[in-house]
């Protein structure tokens, strides 16, 4: 059920009370749409991906080279759902692998790094010998702080294709973390040998790595040694020497030192009409009046535009209303106004499988789980994600991994496991 609130608002009733709820709907400022990255060019697609999906190929890749990354996914996804309809692949290694990469490529960009693993994994199964696979996961583990892994597939990147200078970029990165500065070094002077444009964005990290591995050798008593590594950093960056040797004094806290002063970032302080309206919204919500829940939390927003509470409960009331596209509206609104939790995530994959878009609502789901991911439900709801754009594999594990969290939810999710095994096996037929 899509019915438009405003529709459903004229149908109650009440229009004299209710003008202000429509007026306030629509009279958030429009920030809810998150900015995205410029996108980077996909790696080369063989001219026909599948027999009957070359055009959404093609779709996808303008899509990724545009930055519309969720549209690319989506272009994707359909024409790897085309292929195995078909049963039939040109090149099954190369045209599919390829298309495995540039969703991973999209999903990379669009801030979900785990997936975009998954779906690296799934070219490189295919393709294993390809660097700029390899490379490209080593980032997608770096997102996700995985280090062990990203420095292992950069280096399998850089033995596959020895000229591959974004594979030494990230595996620089990748020491730089691990506190190995003069590795660091190594590869970064290495990448730019190979692709001067990179110089522009690696000599400032270089500048960091010189001087970091200058403080290590002070401290290892080789004052010549440091005062060469701090005079290479000044020519990169005249200030970033001094900068180091003075956070690394920072940190050294004196004997008997008091434990750290928390820090805390201020909140609105919220006016006491409004938090009276919420409080009564809340209350009408939880027994079900979801109409006067809407109208109180329609009035708590007026009085307080920047209510990020009352946004994601109204959103929560429309979703429970049936009325996903408004309930989207709100939670966007709610997340941007600071309410970026696992419950705000998981109410937008909600909306987003009520809008019948799952590869939308798998995104939600996931960002949900990096909140917290104890959740058994938010599982369930990303594994019905995936079956629903016949991933399978990922939908099949993450309804046994919501399963296994609670044991309570076998009844209602076993007929989707048993339904989802059969499609896997006839998928690989």
């Amino acid at each position: 059920m899509h019915r438009s609130f405003f529709n459903y608002l004229s149908a109650f009733g009440a229009a004299a009370l209710l003008v202000a709820v429509l007026a306030c709907l629509g009279c958030a400022d429009a920030d809810e749409d998150d900015d995205r990255v410029e996108g980077v060019a996909a790696a080369p697609i063989a001219p026909r991906a599948t027999v009957e999906a070359p055009a959404k190929v093609e779709a996808g890749k303008r899509l990724l080279d545009e930055g519309n990354y969720d549209e690319a996914i989506e272009a994707f996804t359909d024409a790897l759902k085309k292929a195995r309809e078909n049963r039939v692949i040109v090149n099954v290694n190369e045209d599919e692998a390829n298309v495995y990469f540039s969703r991973g490529l999209a999903y990379l960009k669009a801030g979900f790094p785990d997936t975009a693993i998954e779906d690296f994994s799934d070219a490189i199964d295919l393709l294993p010998n390809n660097g700029a696979m390899r490379e490209q996961r080593a980032r997608a583990y770096l997102e996700v702080g995985d280090t062990y892994k990203a420095l292992d597939d950069a280096t399998q990147a850089i033995r596959l294709t020895p000229d591959n200078a974004g594979a030494y970029q990230v595996r620089g990165e990748v020491y730089m973390r691990r506190d190995q500065p003069d590795r660091a070094v190594a590869d970064w002077e290495q990448a730019i040998q190979q692709d001067a444009s990179l110089a522009a964005t690696l000599e400032p990290r270089l500048a960091e790595a010189y001087a970091q591995w200058g403080s290590q050798l002070a401290v290892d008593g080789d004052a010549e040694g440091a005062e060469a590594k701090f005079a290479r950093a000044r020519e990169l960056n005249p200030g970033v020497a001094e900068t180091e040797v003075v956070a690394t004094v920072a940190v050294e806290e004196p004997a008997g030192a008091s434990e750290p002063i928390e820090q805390t970032v201020a909140k609105p302080v919220i006016d006491d009409r409004a938090l009276q309206k919420f409080d009564s919204g809340r209350e009408h919500q939880l027994a079900g009046r979801n109409d006067q829940a809407i109208i109180d939390y329609t009035e708590a927003i007026a009085l307080q535009s920047d209510y990020e509470e009352a946004y994601l409960r109204r959103g929560e009331t429309l979703l429970a209303m049936g009325f996903p596209d408004s309930a989207l509206e709100d939670l966007r609104r709610a997340e941007n106004r600071g309410a970026e939790s696992a419950e705000t995530h998981r109410l937008q994959a909600r909306a987003h499988m009520a809008l019948k878009n799952p590869n939308r609502a798998a995104m939600s789901a996931t960002d949900a789980l990096h909140a917290d991911p104890t959740d058994a439900a938010t599982y369930a709801l990303r594994g019905e994600a995936y079956l629903q754009l016949e991933q399978w594999d990922r939908g099949i594990a993450d309804l046994e991994e919501a399963i296994r969290r609670e044991p309570g939810l076998r009844a209602r999710l076993e007929p989707k496991l048993i339904a989802a095994r059969r499609e896997q096996a006839d998928s690989v037929l």
